[in-house]
């Protein structure tokens, strides 16, 4: 036990020892206190500070709030036309249109079938992801027909992290373990993650995870580490998402231009 705990050891002491490095671009930064969210698509920028959803484009400001249903606590921005917005503590999933109008809202407390959502995300026609951490299920809710769908069974471990597109939801369990359910059900297994503080998964491959106050991507198939080069030596969060990086500080945001290899 104590060689196979060595040989562990050792593996992940490579990886991380063994890196490349990655090159980033500089773009710009915000001074922005509190910011707890920031997306940049082309032209246009999102981002959210003090539970109030933010849209500049064209230098045009638009903003959402719903002070009545506390913290914002996940964005998807997967469709800039259909915005998500989720508030935990209220069980409450809000859409919104590219005007930031609200479109749709769906309270999980006043469903006809109670639903607890804990992870939400997009999906495709008409439909969002959730996770019930009561039932431990993954599933599909229509918000046009008011109808929901489990799509898999219990899941025997907690989900730590996740991620989300039309086709897929993606997670990483209690024991980094990184897996995928598609929308017909059908659920892989896609490999162990090492230890990190905090990780954004990218794909089924990709995944970068800030340790230690550096970053890296993490190529799952390979299972190498590459650090990725930026000038912040403290940074409390990062976000990234077609080729742009944004790393968070206490009071601005920096974002870079990066090409994941």
């Amino acid at each position: 036990m104590k060689f196979n705990s060595l040989i562990l050891f050792l593996s992940f002491h490579f990886v991380f020892q063994a890196q490349e490095q990655i090159k980033t671009t500089l773009l710009d930064s915000l001074e922005i206190d509190n910011i707890s969210f920031f997306e940049k698509q082309k032209e246009t920028s999102y981002y959210s500070k003090n539970n109030v959803f933010y849209k500049i484009a064209n230098g045009k400001t638009q903003n959402y709030n719903n002070f009545s249903l506390g913290n914002i606590n996940h964005i998807d921005l997967y469709n800039p036309l259909q915005v998500v917005l989720f508030y935990k503590d209220f069980n409450t999933i809000v859409l919104l249109d590219s005007q930031l109008n609200e479109t749709h809202k769906i309270e999980g407390n006043n469903l006809e079938s109670l639903l607890n959502f804990d992870c939400i995300g997009l999906a495709i026609q008409n439909q969002i992801w959730f996770y019930d951490f009561t039932n431990q299920k993954i599933g599909l809710y229509n918000f046009n027909a008011n109808t929901f769908q489990f799509k898999s069974t219990p899941l025997t471990q907690k989900i730590k992290d996740y991620t989300t597109d039309y086709n897929y939801f993606y997670w990483i369990d209690e024991n980094n373990i990184s897996a995928v359910i598609s929308v017909y059900g059908n659920i892989k297994t896609l490999g162990k993650i090492p230890q990190y503080d905090a990780v954004q998964i990218v794909s089924n491959e990709n995944y970068l995870i800030r340790r230690a106050n550096l970053l890296y991507l993490f190529k799952l198939g390979e299972n190498k580490m590459y650090e990725i080069h930026i000038s912040e030596k403290s940074f409390n969060k990062f976000y990234y998402k077609n080729g742009f990086l944004s790393i968070f500080t206490p009071n601005k945001v920096i974002n870079y231009k990066i090409l994941l290899p």
